[in-house]
């Protein structure tokens, strides 16, 4: 997988999100990136794109990753999305890593 580790990659994409730094995508998204709830953001320049569309709408969004669970191929992040200062939606990523870089990942929002 490389010198990172997949929790420490999961973390590296979701702060991306929370910067709008997206400088190195290339190192963090794999070329097939696929995202099931969002199949529009393809690849490492869907990305790239829809981090600034919604940094533009939306500045002030955070990711708060309070636990990644697992470091192999398939990783669980736990967490909230929501504006900062409020009290976010409650999500669970999982995942996948291959050839040191996230390539796919689906959605789950608890209730």
């Amino acid at each position: 997988m490389g010198s990172e580790s997949a929790a420490s990659l999961v973390a590296r994409y979701f702060e991306m999100w929370n910067t709008g730094d997206t400088e190195m995508v290339e190192a963090i998204v794999g070329p097939d990136w696929v995202d099931h709830a969002h199949p529009e953001v393809a690849g490492p320049d869907g990305v790239r794109q829809a981090v600034a569309a919604i940094r533009a709408v939306s500045p002030d969004l955070r990711f708060e990753v309070e636990s990644i669970l697992g470091d192999d191929d398939l990783v669980a992040a736990v967490g909230g999305v929501g504006p900062q200062h409020t009290s976010p939606g409650r999500f669970v990523w999982l995942v996948r890593v291959a050839d040191g870089r996230v390539v796919e990942m689906w959605t789950y929002q608890q209730s």
